[in-house]
């Protein structure tokens, strides 16, 4: 499955997102878990990060198939057409695995179903995102990297990865859900580094 909605959130979310200095502020270095606002015994006030699950995967859910989940599994990840940023201008083939169960014993274990999110935090060109339902020797199928632009998919399922971003910086917020709670995460709030490979 691919799914591709535009125009997802509301303005006043989606410039929660845009402000938010704390957003962007690791990029591709941890994993997060959130079990979910079902789970939550006490009251709390929910991060921009928590907001947007519940926004994607809560009531207003785009889509209506249904998943028997554990949680979510979330993180950041910017490209840049600008080398001196410290980001890479791609992100190569891979597809979306519990990279730490797969660093300690070699076993393969992927989420159910993944989720990009494009907040538009400045413009960009290039950086589209291309799946390989057909495997990596195939055309892929090719989903424009664009503001307020949810992609549903299989992560897991599909190899994938980001096309060269050819000018300004690329930001996007990746969310998977899990039956499982994978062993790349920490305990929920505590960041779980990755692991270099």
């Amino acid at each position: 499955m691919i799914a591709v909605f535009d125009n997802f959130l509301n303005e006043e979310l989606l410039n929660e997102i845009k402000n938010d200095p704390t957003l962007f502020e690791d990029p591709g270095i941890y994993y997060y878990w959130e079990g979910g606002w079902w789970e939550q015994s006490i009251v709390q006030i929910p991060t921009i990060k928590q907001k947007l699950i519940e926004a994607i995967w809560g009531e207003n859910c785009p889509i209506s198939e249904s998943f028997e989940i554990n949680g979510f599994e979330y993180w950041t990840g910017i490209q840049s057409a600008n080398p001196d940023l410290g980001h890479e201008d791609v992100l190569p083939f891979h597809y979306d695995k519990d990279e730490a169960l797969f660093a300690q014993t070699g076993e393969i274990v992927t989420p159910v179903i993944g989720t990009v999110f494009y907040p538009g935090i400045e413009e960009f060109e290039g950086g589209d995102l291309a799946i390989y339902t057909d495997g990596p020797d195939s055309t892929p199928e090719i989903i424009k990297a664009k503001p307020n632009r949810l992609i549903i998919f299989g992560a897991g399922d599909y190899i994938h990865e980001v096309k060269p971003i050819t000018k300004g910086t690329r930001h996007a917020i990746a969310i998977n859900l899990w039956n499982q709670r994978p062993y790349t995460t920490a305990p929920q709030g505590t960041p779980m580094a990755l692991k270099e490979e």
